[in-house]
């Protein structure tokens, strides 16, 4: 049987498990916290950071796997690509152009160069170089570490009064110490996910992305996009070109954008599964299963036979539960009004669990059919709920 090492096994990951088990493969999972959700459906189990290139390496080489799949987190792309490369194993950009994509300081750069529609950016390892630069810049703006995700470590700034916090925040939640300022936009925020055969796009899911509790995390998305046939055919531009300058190899190819004044400004992209389950309503949306088509690119397995007609039909969305505030979960309850439109659900935490993040921890998701998309929005955004969960006060 031929082995895959599968660098996480979370929620986010659960699409992948299955179509690495439906392709036959034994799974060999690693990660630094025993027990995720998809664990059960591997297996063997390593307890192993899959941040760390090497020892992951070192794995690869000792299990002797035939293929690596990526997560859903930037690093574990930076490690497969790396593993990939030192194994010659196919199926994966070469790690240089990983980390140019996944790398947000390395990525803007790439967009200036080559005339890719994104805001302006300066990228910083100096924390006084970055207060320097804020003094002379028009606000607002937006400080990001370069290597960040779920929002952690980003926010706006409205004066410098406020930046020298942020900028400080920033660089604490950096691994490699270095962050961006970016020029902010004020528009709406979208997802637009591509699936790259030959660097072609032959597939899209487009989404609306909300965010209320934390206006850096993406809670609720709406499927598709508002203005996706306004954006896709620049989108789709913009995205073959930079498969064809990087040669990109089949696969996923994310990224979001802000839109205004007609013109989609792409402020991040990353080749992998999208968090927050992003699949779910997604297959639903298109009829595609991205997650099984996505295995096969990362293990250097054939596209071929990829369906030749992937559109959007119908109204999906997800929203992601989480608490108003931290502490002992007392219940969890799910309103009434969503039954009608609720299709599937995945509860993370119960009863008796402790949140510790709440701006930032899921304690689950809920995934929604619509007739319309009036309906879709009436129900998740105008009649926003965020009631699900109640914790315990222990006064």
């Amino acid at each position: 049987m031929m082995k895959v090492l599968l660098l996480c096994a979370s929620h986010n990951d659960l699409g992948l498990v299955y179509a690495l088990r439906k392709l036959g493969y034994e799974i060999i999972v690693t990660g630094s916290i025993p027990g995720l959700i998809g664990e059960k459906y591997a297996d063997v189990y390593i307890k192993a950071d899959y941040s760390r290139k090497e020892t992951i390496l070192e794995i690869a080489q000792k299990e002797k796997i035939d293929a690596i799949c990526a997560c859903c987190n930037d690093y574990g792309v930076y490690t497969a690509a790396y593993v990939a490369e030192k194994l010659g194993l196919l199926g994966y950009d070469s790690y240089e152009t990983t980390r140019i994509l996944h790398n947000k300081d390395k990525f803007k750069e790439f967009a200036k160069k080559n005339h890719i529609i994104s805001p302006w950016t300066e990228a910083f390892e100096s924390y006084d170089a970055a207060v320097d630069f804020l003094k002379n810049v028009p606000f607002p703006v937006i400080v990001k570490p370069t290597d960040a995700s779920a929002g952690n470590g980003i926010e706006k700034i409205d004066s410098f009064d406020r930046g020298e916090k942020a900028l400080q925040a920033a660089f604490e939640k950096s691994r490699i110490g270095k962050i961006v300022i970016e020029e902010f936009i004020e528009g709406t925020q979208h997802g637009f996910c591509t699936f790259l055969i030959n660097q072609k796009v032959v597939a899209v899911c487009s989404n609306n992305e909300y965010s209320f509790i934390n206006p850096y995390r993406v809670e609720i998305d709406t499927y598709p996009a508002d203005n996706y046939e306004k954006v896709s055919a620049q989108i789709i531009a913009q995205i073959e070109k930079i498969a064809s300058l990087l040669r990109l190899k089949d696969g996923i190819f994310h990224l979001q954008y802000i839109y205004k004044d007609g013109i989609p400004q792409i402020i991040e992209v990353m080749r992998r599964v999208i968090g927050n389950m992003y699949f779910v309503p997604g297959n639903l949306l298109t009829g595609l299963n991205w997650e099984y088509w996505e295995a096969r690119a990362r293990c250097g397995l054939s596209c071929e036979g990829f369906p030749q007609y992937v559109y959007q039909e119908g109204f999906y969305a997800y929203k992601t539960i989480l608490g108003s505030k931290n502490g002992e979960i007392e219940s969890i309850n799910i309103p009434s009004k969503y039954r009608k439109y609720l299709v599937r659900k995945c509860i993370l935490k119960e009863k008796g669990d402790r949140i510790t993040h709440y701006e930032s921890e899921p304690v689950g998701f809920l995934f929604f059919m619509f007739s319309s998309q009036e309906e879709m929005n009436q129900i998740l955004i105008k009649e926003y709920d965020n009631a699900i969960v109640r914790i315990k006060d222990n006064r």
